[in-house]
C-alpha cells in the first residue's frame, strides 16, 4: 500500500481542535465490488463543546478519497446535538455515498474504542475472518486468524508543529502478519509525516472491518487506526483508515 494513503487520509477537520477529544468511528459500508468504504468519525469538541462529524469515501485502489468528500460538519454552537451534526454530514455525503454503492454490510473483525478498558497492548489485535462456532480462540486457527500491529516510526516534525520537546511526533508503520504461514505484508509505512494529521504523537488499533459477502472480488478489508495529535488539553485521538488484504 503505497504512503501516500495515510497523508491523504485525513482525521479531523482544517484546523486542531482547541482542546483534547476522542472521536467514535462508525463504518458506513463496503461497495459489493469491494472498491469503496465509506465511514464516518464523530463526537463533541472538548473545549468549544461543539458536536462534529466527518464522513469519509475511500476509493481503495485509487488511494484516494472519492470526489465530494470528506465532508465536515461542525456545529458552532453548544446546543446543537452530535445527532443533528451527523444527520446533516450524511444527507451531504448520501449522493456521493449512493454514487458508488458504499452501504453494504459491514462484518466488525477488530473493535477497540478508547472506552474499552482491559487491554494490555492496543497496539496489535489477533481477528479471523469467519464465525467458528466457539468462544475459543484457538479454533480460529483452522479457519485462518491474522495479527494486525501498528507501531510508531521516527520522522522529522512536520512543518509549524509546536512544542516537539512536549511530544515527540511519530509516523506510523502498520503491518498485518497470517498467524499460521507466518507471511507479513507493511499496509503502510510512513516516509514522512503528514502536516494534516498535525503532530501525532502515537496510534493504537481502532477497529478492523471486512464486507459480511466472503465474495468480493479481493477480500478488501480496512483498519482504522487511532491516531494521537496535541492538542489545547492534551491529547485528541481520531483515525486513518488503511485498506489491505490478509496474507495467505
Amino acid at each position: 500500500m503505497r504512503g501516500a494513503l495515510a497523508a491523504a487520509l485525513f482525521l479531523a477537520g482544517a484546523c486542531p481542535a482547541p482542546a483534547a477529544d476522542g472521536a467514535q468511528s462508525h463504518a458506513i459500508g463496503f461497495s459489493p465490488d469491494g472498491k469503496y468504504f465509506a465511514f464516518e468519525q464523530y463526537g463533541i469538541q472538548d473545549g468549544s463543546g461543539f458536536a462534529f462529524s466527518d464522513i469519509f469515501v475511500l476509493d481503495i485502489a485509487a488511494d484516494s478519497w472519492v470526489k465530494g468528500t470528506p465532508v465536515r460538519v461542525m456545529e458552532e454552537t453548544e446546543t446543537n446535538s452530535v445527532d443533528g451534526a451527523r444527520s446533516k454530514a450524511l444527507a451531504q455525503a448520501k449522493p456521493v455515498i449512493d454514487g458508488v454503492k458504499a452501504w453494504g454490510s459491514v462484518d466488525t473483525l477488530v473493535h477497540m474504542p478508547f472506552t474499552e478498558l482491559g487491554h494490555a497492548d492496543r497496539r496489535t489485535a489477533r481477528f479471523g475472518r469467519y464465525y467458528a462456532s466457539t468462544a475459543d480462540s484457538g479454533a480460529y486457527d483452522a479457519l485462518g486468524s491474522w495479527e494486525i500491529s501498528v507501531k510508531d516510526v521516527a520522522l522529522p516534525a512536520p512543518a509549524d508543529c509546536p512544542d516537539v520537546d512536549i511530544a515527540t511526533p511519530a509516523g506510523m508503520d502498520v503491518n498485518i502478519r497470517n498467524l499460521q504461514s507466518g507471511k507479513t505484508v507493511t499496509a503502510v509505512k510512513d516516509e514522512s509525516i503528514p502536516k494534516s494529521r498535525y503532530c501525532p504523537h502515537g496510534y493504537d488499533i481502532e477497529a478492523v472491518y471486512a464486507p459480511s459477502a466472503y465474495d468480493v472480488p479481493g477480500d478488501p478489508h480496512v483498519a482504522l487506526v487511532g491516531v494521537y495529535s496535541r492538542g489545547f488539553e492534551g491529547s485528541n485521538r481520531r483515525f486513518v483508515a488503511v485498506p489491505f488484504t490478509p496474507p495467505q
